[in-house]
């Protein structure tokens, strides 16, 4: 257990590192519009774009391979992921080389999340793979929040192409971390080949169920972390502070609203594990989603009812993440489970091509207010689905007693 436990740290501070990608062009949205002109649309195509690359590489690294090792598919995403990151910040100049360099991050961040998640859940037994897996979750939340916190204490200094390298530098470092690691005999290094008969038995009732209850927490979740800097960059504007300060405190509070999410997604987690995968996500997704339908029309409020609001908003969001990747763990057979898990990060993260876009366009076209109220009307099925699983698991115990 004491070497799992090593185990499972070093693949989350490698996590830590490489998220510094995901979120860094985030963090200097304000500024790049700007420079080169773009509209929030653009910049929401450009989000996609990241996503369109992590989906179709999941793809990938889960199904299209028969034999990898998921340490090396980590070792490649990691490295992948920090060196078009620094072509980024050296050759980026528009539109079109964003998507570009955006695309091959998020080709090499999605070396990093499944394979790292099913080494993870195969080192941990059932009773503990919640808190487990709430961990190495965590660590994805609070490196995608720092890339928002480490633009805003050091963009003045260096620039949005520092700000760039540096996070860029951090995912490479993870690589150089994971390389000389020992993967323990007990975590099976040969893929799935996909098959039919392998796909029916992932798309059982109970892993619809969760997989659509994932759908919509990572639509909500993904459009939220996209655009929750720049929201609070327009509020303190509208507050009246200059727009170098705004910048700086709008990502800097974004970052922090993110960052709580790390602890959230432990506590998440560990609840689960006490009162049940369904009703715990439930919870969860209601108060984020109440969130989600208001923070946009409350530009007016004082900043210190802005932030409580931020940091229930950020913690709720987040809190119910590693839940569905456990429960999936639990309703699949154990074979299956490299499969079901990609499929699982498929069907969630392909919400997440279109929910930062879809937000961009409705920002273009009305306001902050209606763009985070259609995303949560949009995301009130997903607490339907952990409501239904949470009764369908109920009642298979109760028969299975009988």
């Amino acid at each position: 257990m004491q070497n799992s436990k090593r185990l499972l740290w070093f693949l989350s501070i490698a996590q830590f590192f490489v998220m510094q990608v995901w979120f860094n062009y985030s963090s200097i949205i304000p500024v790049i519009e700007e420079e080169w002109n773009l509209t929030s649309s653009e910049s929401g195509f450009i989000l996609a774009f990241f996503h369109i690359g992590y989906v179709l590489a999941v793809i990938f690294y889960s199904f299209l391979i028969s034999t990898y090792n998921p340490k090396y598919s980590f070792i490649f995403g990691a490295f992948l992921a920090g060196v078009s990151g620094l072509a980024f910040a050296f050759w980026a100049d528009g539109f079109w080389s964003a998507i570009m360099f955006r695309t091959l991050s998020g080709i090499g961040v999605a070396g990093i999340y499944v394979p790292g998640m099913k080494m993870v859940a195969e080192l941990f037994p059932p009773e503990k793979r919640g808190r487990a897996l709430g961990i190495y979750v965590g660590s994805l939340v609070v490196g995608s929040g720092s890339s928002l916190l480490i633009s805003a204490l050091l963009i003045d200094a260096v620039g949005w192409q520092g700000v760039i390298l540096i996070t860029s530098f951090l995912s490479i470092t993870a690589a150089l971390l994971i390389l000389p690691l020992q993967i323990p005999s007990s975590i099976k290094l040969r893929g799935q080949t996909l098959t039919v008969d392998k796909i029916k038995g992932v798309f059982k009732k109970n892993n619809l169920l969760i997989n659509a209850g994932y759908t919509g927490h990572c639509w909500e979740l993904y459009a939220m972390w996209s655009w929750i800097g720049p929201f609070l960059v327009f509020y303190f504007i509208n507050k009246g502070y200059d727009q170098q300060v705004a910048f700086q405190l709008g990502n800097t509070t974004g970052a922090l609203i993110i960052i709580i999410g790390g602890m959230a997604t432990y506590i998440g987690g560990r609840l689960s594990d006490q009162f049940g995968r369904g009703k715990t996500a439930s919870l969860f997704l209601l108060i984020s989603i109440a969130c989600t339908l208001s923070i946009g029309w409350l530009t007016f409020v004082p900043i210190f009812v802005m932030i409580i609001i931020a940091v229930i908003y950020g913690f709720t969001i987040v809190a119910d993440s590693p839940i569905y990747n456990t429960a999936i763990t639990e309703v699949t057979d154990p074979e299956l489970l490299g499969i079901a898990l990609g499929i699982q990060s498929v069907i969630g993260f392909s919400a997440t091509i279109f929910a930062p876009l879809f937000f961009g366009i409705l920002l273009d076209q009305f306001n902050w207010g209606i763009a985070f109220t259609v995303i949560g009307i949009l995301t009130l099925f997903a607490p339907f689905c952990m409501f239904v699983l949470s009764k369908h698991q109920q009642n298979s115990k109760e028969t299975h007693l009988i």
